[in-house]
């Protein structure tokens, strides 16, 4: 492609067209910043993340990811697979994680599985814990969430 003489739109000149450069691709990295389910929203699906995820309002499906919070009144209906898993909120499905921590607030139904647990004074807890290297002996639950995740 040519482009036009400005004084003779009907010309053209030997000069080509710059081209704009191509868009680059978003960097990989992983973000320091949650992914944030606010308190407003309802979710009806599977989340996966190789980062953190923040639930403020409602998610109806499983969780995985490097880290979750569920912040008090949020509602999870499903499993929680991740690295770290903080509740303050309710949470109705099975908790996989090395490090789980259940404060004041929470209302757990289901089963934990974890590494180290904490449950603060006040919680409900309404379920069995297992120790995930126990659990691997007996072939229960599904994979470690600590193994990677594949952004898609």
């Amino acid at each position: 492609m040519f482009a036009k003489n400005e004084k003779n739109p009907n010309a053209t000149s030997n000069a080509p067209v710059p081209t704009p450069p191509e868009p680059k691709a978003p960097p990989s990295k992983i973000s320091d910043m949650p992914s944030v389910i606010s308190a407003d929203r309802e979710v009806l699906c599977d989340l996966k993340s190789a980062g953190d995820i923040q639930v403020e309002g409602r998610v109806k499906g499983d969780i995985r990811s490097r880290s979750v919070s569920v912040m008090k009144g949020a509602v999870i209906e499903g499993s929680l697979y991740a690295d770290t898993v903080n509740i303050s909120g309710v949470v109705n499905g099975q908790v996989e994680a090395p490090q789980v921590s259940v404060y004041k607030n929470a209302r757990v139904k289901g089963d934990i599985i974890h590494g180290t647990l904490a449950i603060e004074s006040g919680a409900q807890f309404e379920g069995a814990c297992r120790r995930l290297d126990s659990a691997k002996r007996q072939g229960e639950g599904k994979p470690q969430a600590s193994q990677p995740i594949k952004a898609a």
